[in-house]
């Protein structure tokens, strides 16, 4: 009798602590904003020469650079470990305005290596403070026959839909916006002092 308290406690105990190994990978989702870089040139329309009174005005306006926009798309969070799961089933394809972000912490150099992801994707290799230092665009990485080393540490690879990038002007030097990165905040300063 004595005995029985110790067993119920062996058969909580016990359990309890294989229950993490065994557990599965958890995500969740949250929205990130892409945001473009600050692009300081402008563009000057120049008046067209006119050449010859006779001759037939043509339009010679060029349409202006129009601004590029911040983009939103809603994203599964999943640890690195997942892309090295051999038994998943990809969920893939992604729709134009979601993806998934594999988060890498600590923040490090790594290679993204061949996945069980089915469908071409382009990948955003974001740093810690949010700052996309890369993109390898329409990768297949079930066929990726060498490892894409990063050059500077990166915290997230960013998979979306192939051509994404392209199609919504996301380039290296944008800034993805998201409670999990360190962004710096806006300093005001004070022109009185």
């Amino acid at each position: 009798m004595r005995f029985i308290p110790l067993i119920l406690a062996f058969l909580v105990i016990i359990p309890a602590a294989f229950a993490d190994e065994a557990a599965p990978v958890i995500y969740t989702k949250t929205t990130i904003k892409i945001i473009p870089k600050a692009d300081k040139t402008k563009v000057e329309l120049q008046p067209a020469e006119k050449k010859d009174e006779k001759e037939e005005s043509k339009p010679t306006e060029v349409l202006p650079v129009l601004p590029r926009v911040t983009k939103e798309f809603t994203v599964e969070v999943r640890p690195i470990e997942f892309l090295g799961q051999h038994d998943f089933i990809s969920h893939q394809p992604f729709t134009d305005k979601e993806g998934m972000m594999i988060l890498i912490t600590p923040p490090q150099i790594v290679a993204l290596k061949s996945a069980n992801l089915l469908a071409k994707v382009d990948v955003l290799f974001v740093m810690e403070d949010g700052l996309i230092s890369q993109i390898a665009p329409n990768l297949s990485l079930p066929g990726l026959a060498e490892p894409i080393e990063t050059e500077k540490s990166v915290h997230a690879f960013v998979f979306l839909k192939a051509g994404t990038a392209k199609e919504s002007d996301i380039a290296p030097g944008d800034t993805l916006e998201s409670p999990l990165f360190k962004t710096h905040p806006i300093m005001l300063e004070d022109k009185n002092k």
